[in-house]
Protein backbone atom coordinates (compact mmCIF):
# COMPACT_ATOMS: atom_id res chain seq x y z
CA UNK A 1 0.00 0.00 0.00
CA UNK A 2 1.51 3.54 -0.77
CA UNK A 3 2.00 5.76 2.34
CA UNK A 4 -0.57 8.08 2.90
CA UNK A 5 0.22 11.62 4.02
CA UNK A 6 -0.76 11.65 8.02
CA UNK A 7 -3.40 13.79 8.89
CA UNK A 8 -2.09 14.76 11.60
CA UNK A 9 1.49 15.45 13.01
CA UNK A 10 3.23 17.19 15.53
CA UNK A 11 6.94 17.79 17.20
CA UNK A 12 7.54 18.05 20.93
CA UNK A 13 7.28 21.09 22.35
CA UNK A 14 11.00 22.32 23.45
CA UNK A 15 11.80 22.08 27.32
CA UNK A 16 11.28 25.09 29.05
CA UNK A 17 14.45 28.12 28.54
CA UNK A 18 14.43 25.79 25.28
CA UNK A 19 16.33 27.97 22.50
CA UNK A 20 15.21 25.49 19.80
CA UNK A 21 12.57 27.28 17.32
CA UNK A 22 12.54 24.81 14.48
CA UNK A 23 10.95 21.47 13.61
CA UNK A 24 11.20 18.22 11.33
CA UNK A 25 8.30 16.49 10.20
CA UNK A 26 7.87 13.16 8.23
CA UNK A 27 4.97 13.89 5.76
CA UNK A 28 5.36 10.24 3.53
CA UNK A 29 6.48 12.00 0.53
CA UNK A 30 9.48 13.31 -1.36
CA UNK A 31 8.33 17.04 -1.02
CA UNK A 32 10.19 19.17 -4.24
CA UNK A 33 7.52 21.96 -4.38
CA UNK A 34 5.40 24.09 -1.74
CA UNK A 35 4.22 27.94 -1.88
CA UNK A 36 1.72 28.99 1.13
CA UNK A 37 -2.16 29.65 0.62
CA UNK A 38 -2.76 31.36 3.65
CA UNK A 39 -0.25 32.56 6.49
CA UNK A 40 -0.57 29.36 8.41
CA UNK A 41 -1.95 27.04 5.87
CA UNK A 42 1.02 26.02 2.87
CA UNK A 43 0.89 23.90 0.02
CA UNK A 44 2.92 21.04 -0.82
CA UNK A 45 4.07 19.01 -4.25
CA UNK A 46 5.53 15.91 -4.83
CA UNK A 47 5.27 12.22 -4.88
CA UNK A 48 7.10 9.58 -6.57
CA UNK A 49 7.35 10.46 -9.89
CA UNK A 50 5.86 8.34 -12.93
CA UNK A 51 8.11 5.71 -12.39
CA UNK A 52 7.00 2.65 -10.54
CA UNK A 53 7.84 3.54 -6.51
CA UNK A 54 4.25 3.55 -4.71
CA UNK A 55 5.19 6.29 -3.52
CA UNK A 56 1.67 8.80 -4.97
CA UNK A 57 2.13 12.00 -6.46
CA UNK A 58 0.10 14.79 -4.88
CA UNK A 59 -0.64 18.30 -3.99
CA UNK A 60 -1.39 18.58 -0.47
CA UNK A 61 -2.67 21.25 1.67
CA UNK A 62 -1.90 21.83 5.57
CA UNK A 63 -2.65 23.79 8.87
CA UNK A 64 0.65 24.77 10.59
CA UNK A 65 0.19 25.62 14.29
CA UNK A 66 3.15 26.66 16.01
CA UNK A 67 1.97 27.00 19.54
CA UNK A 68 1.39 22.90 19.54
CA UNK A 69 3.97 22.65 16.28
CA UNK A 70 0.66 20.86 14.92
CA UNK A 71 0.93 20.05 10.72
CA UNK A 72 -3.08 19.35 10.10
CA UNK A 73 -3.67 17.95 6.16
CA UNK A 74 -6.57 20.41 5.39
CA UNK A 75 -7.07 18.54 1.96
CA UNK A 76 -5.47 16.27 -0.67
CA UNK A 77 -5.28 16.25 -4.22
CA UNK A 78 -4.16 12.91 -5.59
CA UNK A 79 -2.76 12.94 -9.35
CA UNK A 80 -2.82 9.64 -12.05
CA UNK A 81 0.09 7.23 -10.65
CA UNK A 82 1.46 7.25 -14.76
CA UNK A 83 2.09 11.20 -15.14
CA UNK A 84 5.05 12.87 -13.21
CA UNK A 85 5.06 14.65 -9.40
CA UNK A 86 4.46 18.11 -9.53
CA UNK A 87 7.91 20.07 -9.60
CA UNK A 88 6.73 23.42 -8.93
CA UNK A 89 4.00 25.49 -7.44
CA UNK A 90 2.29 28.63 -7.36
CA UNK A 91 -0.78 30.41 -5.89
CA UNK A 92 -2.88 33.10 -6.45
CA UNK A 93 -4.46 33.76 -3.34
CA UNK A 94 -7.04 36.59 -3.86
CA UNK A 95 -8.88 34.21 -6.73
CA UNK A 96 -7.71 31.17 -4.42
CA UNK A 97 -5.95 29.66 -7.63
CA UNK A 98 -3.12 27.44 -7.90
CA UNK A 99 -0.64 26.24 -11.06
CA UNK A 100 1.29 22.95 -10.67
CA UNK A 101 3.68 21.81 -13.18
CA UNK A 102 3.06 18.37 -13.86
CA UNK A 103 4.15 16.42 -16.79
CA UNK A 104 1.22 14.19 -18.31
CA UNK A 105 1.86 10.44 -18.89
CA UNK A 106 4.53 8.53 -20.64
CA UNK A 107 2.04 7.23 -23.44
CA UNK A 108 0.42 11.07 -24.01
CA UNK A 109 4.19 12.60 -24.58
CA UNK A 110 4.92 9.59 -27.08
CA UNK A 111 2.39 11.12 -28.73
CA UNK A 112 3.56 14.81 -28.97
CA UNK A 113 1.59 16.12 -26.52
CA UNK A 114 2.65 17.55 -22.40
CA UNK A 115 -0.08 19.45 -21.01
CA UNK A 116 2.43 20.61 -18.42
CA UNK A 117 0.76 23.71 -16.67
CA UNK A 118 -2.80 22.19 -14.36
CA UNK A 119 -4.87 25.04 -13.50
CA UNK A 120 -6.76 24.11 -9.93
CA UNK A 121 -8.62 25.81 -7.35
CA UNK A 122 -8.71 25.33 -4.10
CA UNK A 123 -10.81 26.56 -0.68
CA UNK A 124 -10.86 25.47 2.86
CA UNK A 125 -12.26 21.90 2.09
CA UNK A 126 -10.77 20.73 -1.25
CA UNK A 127 -8.37 21.62 -4.46
CA UNK A 128 -10.27 21.20 -7.85
CA UNK A 129 -9.00 20.67 -11.10
CA UNK A 130 -9.72 23.34 -13.20
CA UNK A 131 -7.82 23.29 -16.94
CA UNK A 132 -4.18 21.86 -18.26
CA UNK A 133 -2.18 23.45 -21.03
CA UNK A 134 1.46 22.76 -22.75
CA UNK A 135 3.82 25.45 -22.34
CA UNK A 136 6.90 23.70 -22.94
CA UNK A 137 7.54 22.20 -26.63
CA UNK A 138 9.72 19.75 -25.62
CA UNK A 139 8.29 15.93 -25.30
CA UNK A 140 10.84 14.36 -23.65
CA UNK A 141 10.11 12.94 -20.28
CA UNK A 142 13.31 14.55 -18.65
CA UNK A 143 11.91 17.81 -19.32
CA UNK A 144 9.63 19.84 -17.41
CA UNK A 145 8.39 23.21 -15.83
CA UNK A 146 11.02 23.52 -13.29
CA UNK A 147 10.00 27.00 -11.78
CA UNK A 148 6.45 29.37 -11.99
CA UNK A 149 5.85 32.67 -9.93
CA UNK A 150 2.65 35.03 -10.30
CA UNK A 151 3.15 38.82 -10.58
CA UNK A 152 3.39 40.34 -7.60
CA UNK A 153 -0.15 42.15 -8.20
CA UNK A 154 -1.49 38.54 -8.27
CA UNK A 155 0.28 36.99 -5.67
CA UNK A 156 -0.11 39.57 -2.66
CA UNK A 157 -0.84 38.98 0.60
CA UNK A 158 -3.31 37.18 1.46
CA UNK A 159 -4.84 39.18 3.96
CA UNK A 160 -6.07 40.98 1.41
CA UNK A 161 -9.74 41.19 0.16
CA UNK A 162 -10.41 38.87 -2.65
CA UNK A 163 -12.66 41.62 -4.53
CA UNK A 164 -10.26 43.97 -4.47
CA UNK A 165 -8.50 44.75 -8.00
CA UNK A 166 -5.41 44.90 -9.27
CA UNK A 167 -4.52 47.95 -11.33
CA UNK A 168 -1.93 45.75 -13.63
CA UNK A 169 -2.82 42.31 -15.29
CA UNK A 170 -2.17 39.53 -13.76
CA UNK A 171 0.85 37.51 -15.37
CA UNK A 172 2.43 34.10 -14.73
CA UNK A 173 5.97 33.34 -15.69
CA UNK A 174 7.52 29.68 -16.31
CA UNK A 175 10.59 28.66 -16.36
CA UNK A 176 11.25 24.76 -17.82
CA UNK A 177 14.59 22.49 -17.95
CA UNK A 178 14.51 22.64 -22.19
CA UNK A 179 15.61 26.63 -21.84
CA UNK A 180 12.30 28.22 -22.47
CA UNK A 181 11.20 31.31 -20.73
CA UNK A 182 7.56 31.59 -21.22
CA UNK A 183 5.25 34.97 -20.11
CA UNK A 184 1.57 34.65 -19.81
CA UNK A 185 -2.07 36.23 -18.93
CA UNK A 186 -3.89 35.16 -15.96
CA UNK A 187 -6.14 33.64 -15.74
CA UNK A 188 -6.49 33.42 -19.38
CA UNK A 189 -3.02 31.48 -20.11
CA UNK A 190 -2.34 33.71 -23.53
CA UNK A 191 1.55 34.08 -24.28
CA UNK A 192 1.90 37.72 -24.05
CA UNK A 193 5.27 37.04 -26.47
CA UNK A 194 7.08 33.89 -27.72
CA UNK A 195 8.63 31.86 -25.35
CA UNK A 196 12.80 32.75 -25.14
CA UNK A 197 15.06 30.25 -25.46
CA UNK A 198 18.18 30.32 -23.34
CA UNK A 199 20.48 28.55 -25.36
CA UNK A 200 20.14 25.22 -24.36
CA UNK A 201 20.43 25.32 -20.69
CA UNK A 202 17.64 24.99 -18.20
CA UNK A 203 16.03 27.54 -16.46
CA UNK A 204 16.68 28.07 -12.54
CA UNK A 205 14.66 30.93 -11.62
CA UNK A 206 12.28 33.39 -12.51
CA UNK A 207 10.53 36.57 -10.57
CA UNK A 208 9.20 39.92 -11.28
CA UNK A 209 10.31 43.10 -9.70
CA UNK A 210 7.02 44.99 -7.50
CA UNK A 211 5.65 46.81 -10.48
CA UNK A 212 5.21 43.74 -13.03
CA UNK A 213 7.37 45.76 -15.00
CA UNK A 214 10.29 43.55 -15.58
CA UNK A 215 10.53 39.55 -15.35
CA UNK A 216 13.90 38.33 -14.95
CA UNK A 217 15.12 34.54 -16.13
CA UNK A 218 18.52 32.54 -14.53
CA UNK A 219 20.04 29.83 -16.40
CA UNK A 220 23.73 28.50 -14.92
CA UNK A 221 25.89 30.74 -17.13
CA UNK A 222 23.27 33.42 -17.21
CA UNK A 223 20.74 36.40 -15.81
CA UNK A 224 18.47 37.98 -18.29
CA UNK A 225 16.25 40.74 -17.41
CA UNK A 226 13.31 41.55 -19.97
CA UNK A 227 10.56 43.76 -20.10
CA UNK A 228 7.32 42.27 -18.99
CA UNK A 229 5.55 44.30 -22.68
CA UNK A 230 5.83 42.76 -26.07
CA UNK A 231 7.83 44.20 -28.25
CA UNK A 232 6.42 46.40 -30.92
CA UNK A 233 5.24 44.96 -33.95
CA UNK A 234 7.81 41.49 -35.30
CA UNK A 235 10.75 42.81 -33.29
CA UNK A 236 12.17 40.26 -31.06
CA UNK A 237 12.11 40.75 -27.26
CA UNK A 238 15.08 42.03 -26.06
CA UNK A 239 16.52 41.70 -22.52
CA UNK A 240 16.89 45.14 -20.75
CA UNK A 241 19.88 43.85 -18.56
CA UNK A 242 22.21 40.71 -18.90
CA UNK A 243 24.36 39.72 -16.24
CA UNK A 244 26.87 37.13 -16.77
CA UNK A 245 27.94 34.83 -14.58
CA UNK A 246 31.36 35.65 -12.54
CA UNK A 247 35.10 34.36 -13.01
CA UNK A 248 36.90 34.57 -9.80
CA UNK A 249 39.52 32.28 -11.06
CA UNK A 250 40.33 30.38 -14.23
CA UNK A 251 40.52 27.16 -12.10
CA UNK A 252 36.97 27.99 -10.18
CA UNK A 253 33.59 27.51 -12.56
CA UNK A 254 30.97 29.82 -11.18
CA UNK A 255 27.11 29.22 -12.32
CA UNK A 256 23.83 30.68 -11.17
CA UNK A 257 21.40 29.08 -8.80
CA UNK A 258 18.80 31.49 -8.48
CA UNK A 259 17.82 34.77 -8.84
CA UNK A 260 15.36 37.52 -7.34
CA UNK A 261 14.40 41.05 -7.20
CA UNK A 262 14.18 42.58 -3.59
CA UNK A 263 10.06 43.93 -2.14
CA UNK A 264 9.31 47.17 -0.69
CA UNK A 265 11.98 48.44 0.84
CA UNK A 266 14.30 46.24 -0.50
CA UNK A 267 12.79 47.19 -4.20
CA UNK A 268 15.46 47.63 -6.30
CA UNK A 269 17.70 45.32 -5.05
CA UNK A 270 18.00 42.28 -7.00
CA UNK A 271 19.75 39.07 -5.55
CA UNK A 272 22.41 36.09 -6.94
CA UNK A 273 23.41 33.25 -5.74
CA UNK A 274 26.12 31.39 -7.00
CA UNK A 275 27.84 28.28 -6.99
CA UNK A 276 31.70 28.08 -7.44
CA UNK A 277 33.44 24.58 -7.87
CA UNK A 278 36.84 23.56 -9.82
CA UNK A 279 36.21 23.74 -13.74
CA UNK A 280 38.35 20.46 -14.05
CA UNK A 281 35.84 17.40 -12.20
CA UNK A 282 38.57 15.39 -11.61
CA UNK A 283 40.67 17.73 -9.30
CA UNK A 284 40.11 17.52 -5.51
CA UNK A 285 38.75 21.30 -4.56
CA UNK A 286 41.18 23.31 -2.84
CA UNK A 287 40.20 25.46 0.23
CA UNK A 288 37.55 27.98 -0.12
CA UNK A 289 36.97 26.21 -4.30
CA UNK A 290 34.06 25.01 -3.76
CA UNK A 291 31.52 27.23 -2.37
CA UNK A 292 28.29 29.13 -2.60
CA UNK A 293 27.64 32.64 -2.43
CA UNK A 294 24.65 35.60 -2.14
CA UNK A 295 25.24 38.88 -4.21
CA UNK A 296 23.09 42.07 -4.20
CA UNK A 297 23.02 44.53 -7.04
CA UNK A 298 21.05 47.91 -7.40
CA UNK A 299 18.68 47.54 -10.06
CA UNK A 300 18.99 51.71 -10.76
CA UNK A 301 23.11 51.06 -12.04
CA UNK A 302 23.11 47.41 -12.35
CA UNK A 303 25.79 47.73 -9.60
CA UNK A 304 27.05 44.78 -7.90
CA UNK A 305 27.00 46.16 -3.73
CA UNK A 306 27.63 43.45 -1.64
CA UNK A 307 28.59 39.28 -1.83
CA UNK A 308 28.93 37.63 0.89
CA UNK A 309 29.85 33.57 1.26
CA UNK A 310 26.95 31.43 2.71
CA UNK A 311 28.09 27.85 2.41
CA UNK A 312 30.45 25.27 1.46
CA UNK A 313 29.26 23.29 -0.88
CA UNK A 314 26.17 24.50 -3.64
CA UNK A 315 22.99 26.06 -2.82
CA UNK A 316 19.88 24.23 -3.87
CA UNK A 317 17.00 26.51 -2.90
CA UNK A 318 16.56 30.38 -2.50
CA UNK A 319 13.50 32.78 -1.48
CA UNK A 320 12.99 36.59 -0.25
CA UNK A 321 10.08 37.28 2.08
CA UNK A 322 7.15 39.12 0.87
CA UNK A 323 8.25 42.48 3.18
CA UNK A 324 11.03 42.32 1.41
CA UNK A 325 13.60 42.53 4.20
CA UNK A 326 14.76 38.66 4.82
CA UNK A 327 16.79 35.97 2.54
CA UNK A 328 16.56 32.24 3.03
CA UNK A 329 18.34 29.31 1.29
CA UNK A 330 19.17 25.81 1.39
CA UNK A 331 22.11 24.23 1.25
CA UNK A 332 23.23 20.47 -0.64
CA UNK A 333 25.69 20.58 2.90
CA UNK A 334 21.79 19.78 4.38
CA UNK A 335 21.37 23.44 5.87
CA UNK A 336 18.91 25.66 5.99
CA UNK A 337 19.95 29.79 6.38
CA UNK A 338 18.16 32.96 6.49
CA UNK A 339 20.17 36.39 6.25
CA UNK A 340 19.20 40.28 7.03
CA UNK A 341 17.78 41.32 2.88
CA UNK A 342 20.01 44.53 3.66
CA UNK A 343 23.32 43.82 5.23
CA UNK A 344 23.41 39.96 4.18
CA UNK A 345 24.16 39.86 7.79
CA UNK A 346 23.50 35.44 9.16
CA UNK A 347 20.16 36.12 11.36
CA UNK A 348 20.19 32.23 12.04
CA UNK A 349 21.88 29.09 10.58
CA UNK A 350 20.25 25.38 11.16
CA UNK A 351 23.27 22.79 10.13
CA UNK A 352 21.77 19.65 9.36
CA UNK A 353 17.96 20.49 8.74
CA UNK A 354 17.47 17.68 6.48
CA UNK A 355 18.83 14.19 5.49
CA UNK A 356 18.86 14.63 1.66
CA UNK A 357 19.96 18.60 0.07
CA UNK A 358 16.31 21.22 0.30
CA UNK A 359 14.01 20.79 -2.28
CA UNK A 360 12.16 23.57 -1.71
CA UNK A 361 11.97 26.90 0.38
CA UNK A 362 9.26 29.27 1.50
CA UNK A 363 8.53 32.15 3.76
CA UNK A 364 4.80 32.76 4.90
CA UNK A 365 3.19 36.24 3.87
CA UNK A 366 3.79 37.72 7.09
CA UNK A 367 7.51 36.50 7.41
CA UNK A 368 7.15 34.72 10.67
CA UNK A 369 7.91 30.89 9.98
CA UNK A 370 10.06 29.75 6.97
CA UNK A 371 9.38 26.29 5.63
CA UNK A 372 11.46 23.92 4.00
CA UNK A 373 11.48 20.52 1.80
CA UNK A 374 13.84 17.62 0.78
CA UNK A 375 12.95 14.35 -1.24
CA UNK A 376 13.79 13.05 2.31
CA UNK A 377 9.96 13.16 2.92
CA UNK A 378 10.69 15.87 5.60
CA UNK A 379 9.58 18.81 6.17
CA UNK A 380 10.93 21.50 8.57
CA UNK A 381 9.45 24.28 10.04
CA UNK A 382 11.48 27.52 11.30
CA UNK A 383 9.69 29.93 13.47
CA UNK A 384 11.83 33.11 12.36
CA UNK A 385 13.30 35.92 15.09
CA UNK A 386 10.84 38.53 14.96
CA UNK A 387 12.56 41.94 14.18
CA UNK A 388 13.16 43.25 17.67
CA UNK A 389 15.26 40.10 18.56
CA UNK A 390 17.48 39.56 15.42
CA UNK A 391 19.66 42.12 16.12
CA UNK A 392 22.50 43.38 13.91
CA UNK A 393 20.55 44.82 11.58
CA UNK A 394 20.38 47.66 10.24
CA UNK A 395 17.75 49.35 11.83
CA UNK A 396 18.86 48.31 15.34
CA UNK A 397 22.80 49.20 14.28
CA UNK A 398 21.63 52.54 13.68
CA UNK A 399 19.88 52.77 16.93
CA UNK A 400 22.69 51.86 19.06
CA UNK A 401 24.98 53.67 17.62
CA UNK A 402 22.51 57.34 18.18
CA UNK A 403 22.31 56.10 21.54
CA UNK A 404 26.14 55.52 21.99
CA UNK A 405 26.85 58.91 20.49
CA UNK A 406 23.99 60.48 22.42
CA UNK A 407 25.78 59.06 25.92
CA UNK A 408 29.24 60.14 25.08
CA UNK A 409 28.16 63.79 24.24
CA UNK A 410 26.29 63.49 27.32
CA UNK A 411 29.54 62.19 29.20
CA UNK A 412 31.42 65.61 27.46
CA UNK A 413 28.67 68.01 28.21
CA UNK A 414 28.30 67.19 31.95
CA UNK A 415 32.51 66.91 32.34
CA UNK A 416 32.73 70.28 30.88
CA UNK A 417 29.58 71.65 33.02
CA UNK A 418 30.06 70.09 36.28
CA UNK A 419 33.63 68.55 36.55
CA UNK A 420 35.03 70.83 39.07
CA UNK A 421 31.97 70.68 41.25
CA UNK A 422 32.20 66.97 41.32
CA UNK A 423 35.46 66.71 41.62
CA UNK A 424 35.03 69.16 44.68
CA UNK A 425 32.70 67.06 46.16
CA UNK A 426 34.66 63.84 45.88
CA UNK A 427 37.35 65.47 47.24
CA UNK A 428 39.97 65.57 44.68
CA UNK A 429 40.34 69.21 43.98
Amino acid sequence: MPAETPKHLSSPLPSAGGAKQHWSLDVAFPVYAMAFTEDKTVLLGGGGGSSRTGVKNRLSLHKITPATRSFDLVHEYELSKTEDAPMSVAVEPTTKTLIAGINSAVDKLKEGTNENLRVFEYDDEAIKYIKQKQTITSVNEDHYQKVATFSRSASSSSSEKADEKSSTQSLLAIGSTNSQLSLLTFPELEEVFPPIEYEGEELFDVDFNDDTSLLLGASSSKLCVWSTKKAEGESAQEAVQVIERPVLKKTLACTFRAAKFGRHSTSTNLYTIVNASPSVRSRKPGPGEKKSFVSLWDTKTWTLKKTRTVSQKPVTAFDVSDDGTLLAYGSSDLSVGVLDAVTLRPILHILHAHDFPVTSLKFNPSGTLLLSGSADNSVRVVEVPSKEKRGGSSTSTLTNFLLTLFILLLAVYIQRSYGEDLLKAAGVA
